[in-house]
């Protein structure tokens, strides 16, 4: 997506882990192909999930690479997440506040967690689904994924904090499964989660840099297929 002499943004595909997994690296790990065709002597600045897609910056200097860690570390950089979530917010915009417990997993605890804090606007409302929006101010792990199932929208495909597959049938009322069994509109291996924004202070050259990447493939199908079928029509179908 962009690169300098000091540093690199890439566009992650879902299902495509960051940094190598436990069982060892496979060679295909975001940062592995980073070293491989870009610097040998790279580094990411932060991670996204396995299951999710979007932008990841790296960087191979040294000075760019504090220099932009201490952004991160300080909640500095702009960071914007799209989700397709199950259900449909009565909210336009609202604070996510539960506290999150650094558990493994990890967890909502309203009595023992630690502060975490998400901006989620509802961009765009189906029958039974919903296009939200989301900037993290706080950095804990798996934040917008938790913060979303616990305030009863989890993320479509995210079986781990309670999402489900999306089928055709679950939305296209004269949709008929064909004999074999209905397949999902998305591999297993991705959630409906894009991190889609990035905006940063370029240590080097003194400015702004901003990062958009468009929407993946199942996002674009699932999107395509819900807006033909399951739409919001009038603004009566909203209540």
């Amino acid at each position: 997506m962009y690169r300098d002499p000091y540093l690199v943004a890439i566009l992650k595909p879902a299902g495509t882990p960051s940094l190598p997994e436990r069982q060892g690296a496979s060679g295909k790990e975001a940062l592995s192909e980073i070293r491989r065709i870009i610097h040998p002597e790279a580094h990411l600045l932060h991670r996204l999930d396995k299951p999710t897609s979007g932008i990841l910056v790296a960087s191979w200097d040294k000075e760019v690479f504090r220099a932009l860690y201490e952004q991160f570390a300080a909640h500095r950089v702009e960071k914007k997440y799209w989700a397709l979530v199950h259900g449909e917010p009565d909210f336009e915009a609202a604070e996510l506040t539960a506290p999150i417990a650094p558990t493994s997993p990890p967890r909502v605890d309203p009595y023992h967690g630690k502060p975490a804090l998400t901006f989620a606007q509802t961009v765009e409302r189906f029958r039974g689904y919903s296009l939200v929006v989301c900037v993290p101010v706080t950095g804990r792990l798996h934040q917008v994924r938790l913060h979303l199932a616990y305030y009863g929208f989890p993320i479509v495909g995210d079986t781990a904090y309670g999402g489900k597959p999306l089928f055709l049938s679950d939305f296209h009322p004269r949709y008929k499964a064909p004999a074999e069994g209905e397949r999902p509109l998305h591999s297993q291996e991705v959630i409906f989660l894009h991190a889609g924004y990035l905006a940063f202070q370029h240590p080097v050259y003194q400015k702004k840099l901003t990062l958009e990447a468009a929407f993946p493939r199942h996002f674009n199908i699932a999107l395509r297929q819900l807006r033909k079928w399951a739409a919001r029509r009038s603004p009566s179908d909203h209540k």
